[in-house]
């Protein structure tokens, strides 16, 4: 491997910073991301989140950040008094960049104008919505506690309060849905004119809830074909009315992709906080327990949260670099020549011309939206057959 490749994980740029807030009002049944419905140590929490930020200076200095996002959980249920105790926290630990991207998720029916107005006087300048749905039944059925109206309302109360940076977030290919159905919700999702959407397949993930009724015969998913299917007609959906597709599951008007997330996607750095918060920082990924009970209790003792680390590999390095960049739709084979020493045959790439999966320039491959499909294919096809370069 080169001293680039080596660069490529450890980039010189600003790093983005990530805070999970672990409450919830109600656990969605679907959700495998760690929150607790029990606000009992709400207070523990935010002071030792407080004291967990501060701890990073003390290990690796003062870092540059230019991206800033709050997570869960449902971040939205934090008071703005809540919130500005953190970022002074942060502010204290990092040095902020000009004009930062500062995302806050929020629930749709955990929002209020007067907050919203507060959340953008302390600096939050982009809302995240999980809407998930337009329809009262879907949303009943992924147990969420809002309905179609507070949705819709959601995005009108963010306007009013001065936002001009917004996502919705969507959930297709529920059981039984059709594609008029999904149809419909993009429809509605882009009338409200916001600058992103995240539309994302429904995940049948180990531990849920959703898992164990569909491993009883309680709920059948979607059939692999029909949500192929519904992908497409997303792509084609979003694409037609002039978003971006800048990565497998997100859309956005031309300027208003996601930076914090574009992080994660280009193997940039992202110092994360708070339990089960996953960090990346000179070429080592860590994460942190997955217990707000063992959280608490280390920082209290003065330690570090981390539940174990691990210092990628160069072939890890090199696979993550292929997917990643393919899930944004795009391969540079010259660069990953340049960073790698490995190249992509031209029967490779031929097969996939012909299969109607990517176009290739002569340096750049770009998947089709049947590329997009069968992503994951194809990065191992390509990741089975590179070579060193002639």
């Amino acid at each position: 491997m080169t001293p680039e490749a080596s660069a490529f994980q450890s980039h010189p740029s600003p790093i983005g910073i990530y805070i999970h807030i672990p409450f919830c009002e109600k656990k969605c049944f679907y959700c495998d991301f760690y929150s607790l419905e029990n606000h009992s140590q709400r207070d523990s929490f935010i002071n030792a989140l407080v004291k967990e930020i501060s701890m990073f200076k003390q290990i690796y200095g003062q870092r540059k950040a230019d991206t800033i996002f709050f997570g869960g959980g449902t971040p939205s249920l934090l008071s703005p008094s809540e919130l500005e105790l953190v970022l002074s926290a942060i502010s204290g630990t990092f040095q902020i960049a000009e004009n930062p991207e500062f995302t806050l998720e929020c629930n749709p029916g955990t929002v209020d104008t007067a907050h919203l107005s507060e959340y953008r006087s302390l600096g939050v300048n982009r809302l995240s919505f999980g809407v998930q749905s337009f329809f009262d039944d879907e949303l009943k059925f992924l147990s969420r506690i809002h309905n179609a109206e507070e949705a819709v309302s959601a995005v009108a109360k963010a306007r009013k309060a001065g936002f001009t940076n917004v996502n919705i977030d969507m959930i297709y290919a529920l059981p039984g849905q059709t594609v008029e159905r999904l149809t419909a919700n993009m429809e509605k999702a882009l009338s409200l004119e916001t600058e992103h959407i995240s539309a994302y397949s429904l995940i049948v993930e180990p531990g849920t809830p959703l898992n164990a009724a569909v491993e009883k015969g309680e709920i059948k998913p979607a059939p692999e074909s029909s949500e192929a299917d519904m992908y497409e007609r997303v792509m084609s959906t979003m694409e037609d009315r002039g978003l971006i597709h800048y990565e497998i599951s997100n859309y956005s008007r031309p300027g208003y992709q996601c930076k914090h997330n574009l992080k994660y996607w280009n193997a940039q750095s992202y110092a994360s906080f708070g339990p089960s918060a996953h960090s990346y920082l000179n070429g080592q990924r860590w994460w942190n327990v997955s217990s707000l009970t063992s959280y608490l209790s280390d920082i209290d003792a003065g330690i570090i949260p981390v539940s174990a680390r691990e210092t990628l590999s160069p072939s890890q390095i090199l696979d993550e670099y292929v997917l990643l960049h393919l899930r944004q739709g795009l391969l540079d084979s010259s660069e990953l020549e340049s960073l790698f020493t490995v190249s992509i045959p031209d029967d490779t790439i031929e097969e996939l011309q012909e299969g109607g999966y990517c176009d290739y320039n002569g340096q750049v491959i770009l998947l089709t939206r049947r590329g997009f499909r069968l992503c994951e294919e194809i990065s191992a096809r390509i990741l089975s057959r590179l070579a060193d370069p002639a």
